[in-house]
């Protein structure tokens, strides 16, 4: 892979380096998950999920190319003739300079690849609530917590006898 970076890939190693990245930011952790309040574990999520779609990111374009030169474009626009033309865009750096003046002529493959179709998940990470919900039920543990306004302190009608009216 041309991009250097802090995450250096390799496929004989990807599950590793996945590991590696996670175990860093565990190993990191001063407090144990569940006495971190739910803002730091929101922002400890957060930094596992950038790492994760960091590493997808690396680790999609590592394969597409299979260790062959690769510049990283979009294509802008294209024609269709006797031959299709078309104008791609990518970043001016200098690896991707070199890369183009020292394979001009030569033929190349378009593939179209994006990290973007893998960066799905199963459900959302979310950390826990600093204060848990009261368990509020009725009397058969169902129930949404809330007393009907209009009964809630009113006796049973045939359960206490009615006072009589003094004479």
């Amino acid at each position: 892979m041309a991009e250097q970076s802090t995450i250096e890939l390799a496929s004989e190693t990807l599950s590793g380096d996945l590991r590696d990245v996670l175990l860093t930011h565990i190993r990191s952790m001063e407090t144990p998950w569940s006495k971190m309040s739910e803002r730091l574990q929101n922002d400890k999520i957060y930094a596992m999920e950038k790492a994760a779609t960091d590493i997808v990111r690396r680790a999609v374009h590592m394969i597409a190319a299979d260790q062959r030169d690769v510049i990283e474009v979009n294509v802008a626009k294209f024609t269709v003739a006797d031959k299709i033309k078309m104008e791609v865009i990518g970043n001016v750096t200098t690896p991707n300079i070199e890369q183009l003046a020292d394979n001009r002529g030569r033929a190349a493959m378009l593939i179209f690849v994006s990290p973007a179709d893998y960066f799905g998940q199963r459900d959302e990470a979310k950390g826990e609530p600093d204060q848990p919900d009261l368990p509020i039920d009725d009397e058969d543990g169902e129930g949404d917590g809330e007393a009907d306004a209009d009964t809630a302190d009113l006796p049973d009608p045939g359960s206490a006898p009615v006072a009589e009216a003094a004479e």
